[in-house]
């Protein structure tokens, strides 16, 4: 049983992963958009490129900390969802 929920633990990790991904392509579109105008909005930018920055970070970290766990995982221990090695 806990097999299944650290299973399930992975997947949301996951998904909040792929959230976060869908929020850096959002602010590198507005970031984008702004600076095809003739008058850019600086402040816009600056906060835009700080969250892009920061949520690059943590989708970094936290696909580092997947990488890790599944490098981890014993040669004879097969995954619980798909019944392979």
């Amino acid at each position: 049983m806990a097999t299944y929920s650290l299973a399930n633990e992975r997947l949301r990790a996951l998904e909040d992963i792929e959230r976060e991904i869908g929020a850096i392509l959002q602010n590198a579109g507005t970031v984008i958009l702004e600076l095809s105008k003739e008058k850019t909005n600086e402040r816009l930018l600056d906060r835009q490129a700080a969250a892009f920055t920061a949520s690059v970070q943590h989708v970094e970290a936290e696909l580092s900390a997947q990488i890790r766990y599944l490098t981890q995982l014993p040669g004879g221990i097969t995954d619980s969802n798909s019944g392979k090695k």
